[in-house]
């Protein structure tokens, strides 16, 4: 039986963390054909630089192009290939039909300046889609998915009728009957160098209240460091009760490959999963305030194991950290101090436990160079 379902309700949501990882591409220009996998693509277009960052759950693409024609329309599109492994030596056109395929429109409806120029950001989150979904299940797997874009013209803006205007701005067919659309730009957001997960990563401390779920603490931070089968936590944290006691708890998931778009409570079940004392406890000061480190090894425990194996993969593993009040300190009661800022249930047979704040780390990702 699971004796932590505060930590499962937690994992159930979805959490903002630091980004991936970030490479530069450009656009296009694109000769469109029926069959469109027998379309062309062209030379790079001049001033054109798109950035593509990874988030928890999500894909931000911030992007800028010329080479259209002043005042139409346009939306940007996106091919996603959620396995890209599915694909027939690299993902292109011709795998349109590849496992995990879809296209999707990216939420971007722009219209070109007099120079023939548009910027624009789109954020896409899994399983939650902008708008129409042309064809497969949309965005499911962020932190792998390879991403192509593109851009389709719409004829000129419908100033005059809001619209067809919002229409060719939104739609894959808007303004279409009036003037001929077409696919003129694209862009292969395609990773050249593998990835894999960050020696170093950092985060903020999220309120686990109800009432205010995921805002920020002020003035928090946990760092993450990997190093020889060692995982490195060290950190600090406010807005706690003064003279209270907590202990932080470490949810591992040692494979994130194994997760399915991203890992969450159904993720516990995964035998690499591992629910874990971080070897952190600690009574807050009377600012409400507490730093602190561990060190957690392969094959080694601080204490309680809730769950699973502890750490298994240092390089590779995510974290999830929960920082758990156990009440006013015993600081008459020595044993009672020691159960309190190191065993789950320490405490809370005369005081209220309460899971109070999270931080997720171990998710940013670095590119490194095959040999």
């Amino acid at each position: 039986m699971i004796r932590f379902p505060a930590l499962v309700a937690l994992l159930a949501l979805s959490f903002s963390s630091l980004a991936l990882a970030s490479e530069d591409f450009s656009f296009h220009e694109f000769a469109q054909a029926d069959p469109l996998p027998a379309s062309m693509v062209g030379a790079p277009i001049e001033d054109s630089e798109i950035e593509l960052d990874r988030i928890f759950h999500g894909i931000v693409i911030e992007a800028e192009t010329s080479g259209l024609t002043p005042h139409y329309a346009y939306t940007v599109w996106a091919l996603v290939f959620n396995d890209p492994a599915a694909c027939e030596d690299g993902c292109d056109l011709h795998d349109m039909g590849a496992d995990g395929f879809a296209a999707l429109w990216t939420g971007v409806g722009v219209v070109a300046n007099e120079d023939g120029e548009a910027d624009f950001e789109s954020v896409m989150f899994e399983d939650e889609p902008a708008g129409e979904i042309l064809m497969g299940p949309g965005l499911v797997d962020a932190r792998r998915a390879e991403i192509h874009l593109i851009v389709r013209s719409h004829g000129p803006a419908a100033f005059g009728d809001s619209a067809v205007l919002n229409d060719q701005l939104t739609t894959f067919g808007g303004g279409c009957e009036i003037s001929a659309c077409e696919d003129v730009q694209y862009a292969t957001l395609k990773t050249q160098r593998r990835l894999v997960a960050a020696k170093r990563d950092r985060a903020s401390f999220q309120d686990f209240t109800p009432a205010t779920l995921g805002e920020i603490i002020p003035n928090s931070k946990i760092k993450l460091k990997r190093k020889n089968r060692k995982l490195r936590l060290s950190g600090e944290t406010t807005n706690l009760e003064a003279g209270h006691a907590y202990t932080i708890w470490a949810v591992i998931f040692n494979r994130p490959q194994d997760c399915v778009g991203g890992c969450n409570a159904d993720d516990l079940n995964l035998p690499s999963s591992s629910v874990i004392w971080s070897g952190i406890g600690f009574v807050a000061d009377e600012d409400g305030e507490a730093s602190f480190k561990t060190g957690l090894k392969e094959g080694s425990f601080p204490g309680e194991i809730l769950l699973g194996i502890g750490l298994t993969d240092a390089a590779a593993a995510e974290i999830l950290l929960v920082v758990r009040g156990h009440g006013p300190a015993a600081i008459h009661d020595p044993g009672m101090l020691e159960a309190q800022t190191s065993t789950f249930m320490g405490g809370c047979e005369t005081n209220e436990c309460v899971d109070v704040q999270f931080a997720v780390v171990g998710q940013a990702m670095e590119p490194v160079d095959d040999d």
